[in-house]
């Protein structure tokens, strides 16, 4: 009797682990998990090629092709739900300020593109290992994920260039000419930034196809970019570009560097450089809003400034002022220029006295007269009086 029991459960032993490890097999084959396959940015998950052609089992390799496939996936669903909600409110928010403009509705015609395969994740089996499956979504996953970056990409440009056509029918007729608004609405100049936020954010991160390669995103909890950073090949940092916001949450600056070096800075609203310009070039019925233009600042080798861009933020050319310096360093020369024909109309002629050191500074005209000049110690000095304007 004894050994009639000892001989059930040996049985029963070996059919509860025999249980077990096809349970455990099942489970690892529907796992998406690899090695392979750890918080890879999107760029990283186009280029699998490389990595899975360095995979030697064949198993692992096509375990890393579905766990790729899963994660791409994955990404397709985020643009789809994050850029879908920012189309729908973006057409709201446009009938809304058609109709406050008095301007019939625009019809947006965009058609996303059309998949016959419908991504359905499989278990790891071998029948699906001789056939290249696993490989073949990931690759056709992979051209899913690129046209619909594309189609969004489009989507976001037609969004944006309209609704700045929108602002500058609200805001003046002619920039350079200014005019005062059509109507004045806080809660509704607040929603308008909110949405050009919104703009902002997804064109910095589709500003070039090409910079997906080797680029890494860094965000915030509340999605913000903080960080965008360029490698080579051997993950050495070549390019950064790094994001300010205001308090509101609104996109303040980005500054980019190059090997370290800062080479541009872009401020978006009023600033320093703004205020000064748009003092001088334009009249008293121009009013800007602090959140309707933005100034692109270029730094040469030296990280001293060269040039400096005002510009809407669609993107259209207000004016400029340009530095030039001579082969020692010295300023010689500053232009102001207006409108896209970069008209000139202010220019300071500059020259350095080696005996003393003074800068001798002459302002001329839009029509080349001098209308001031003096000689100060400094270029950081007062270069002209207001009074003797």
């Amino acid at each position: 009797m004894k050994t009639t029991i000892i001989k059930h459960i040996i049985i029963f032993t070996i059919i509860s682990f025999s249980f077990a490890i096809e349970f455990s097999t099942q489970k690892l084959e529907m796992s998406f998990d690899s090695p392979y396959n750890q918080n890879l940015s999107v760029a990283e998950l186009l280029d699998f090629d490389a990595v899975g052609f360095e995979i030697d089992d064949v198993w692992e390799r096509n375990q890393f092709y579905r766990s790729i496939s899963h994660s791409i996936f994955e990404e397709i669903s985020d643009i789809e739900f994050r850029l879908g909600m920012m189309e729908l409110r973006l057409r709201r928010f446009i009938y809304v300020y058609e109709e406050k403009l008095g301007k019939d509705h625009f019809q947006f015609h965009s058609i996303p593109p059309e998949f016959h395969y419908r991504y359905r994740p499989l278990p790891l089996d071998q029948p699906g290992i001789d056939n290249d499956l696993f490989y073949k979504e990931a690759v056709t996953l992979k051209s899913q994920y690129i046209q619909r970056y594309k189609f969004y990409k489009s989507s976001i440009e037609q969004y944006k260039n309209y609704l700045f056509t929108l602002r500058e029918v609200h805001f003046y007729n002619n920039p350079h000419v200014g005019e005062l608004v059509i109507f004045h609405d806080d809660e509704f100049e607040e929603l308008f930034y909110t949405n050009v936020q919104a703009l902002l954010r997804e064109k910095l991160i589709f500003q070039d196809d090409k910079s997906l390669e080797f680029m890494k995103v860094f965000r915030d909890s509340d999605n913000k970019v903080l960080s965008m950073n360029w490698f080579t090949n051997s993950d050495s940092l070549i390019r950064s570009r790094d994001f300010e916001y205001f308090n509101n949450g609104l996109l303040a600056s980005v500054r980019e560097r190059v090997e370290g070096r800062v080479v541009q800075e872009t401020l978006y609203g009023q600033n320093e450089h703004s205020r000064k310009f748009y003092g001088f070039i334009f009249s008293a019925g121009f009013l800007p809003s602090h959140y309707d233009h933005m100034t692109e600042v270029n730094f040469n080798p030296e990280s001293i400034i060269e040039s400096i861009n005002f510009l809407t933020l669609n993107g259209n050319k207000i004016g400029s002022i340009e530095y030039f310096f001579d082969g020692k360093g010295h300023l010689i020369n500053e232009v102001w220029r207006k409108g896209s024909m970069d008209s000139i109309v202010r220019e300071f002629v500059c020259s350095y006295e080696e005996g003393d050191g003074s800068y001798r500074i002459v302002e001329k005209d839009k029509f080349g007269r001098i209308v001031f000049q003096d000689i100060v110690s400094s270029l950081t000095d007062e270069k002209f009086k207001e009074e003797a304007r």
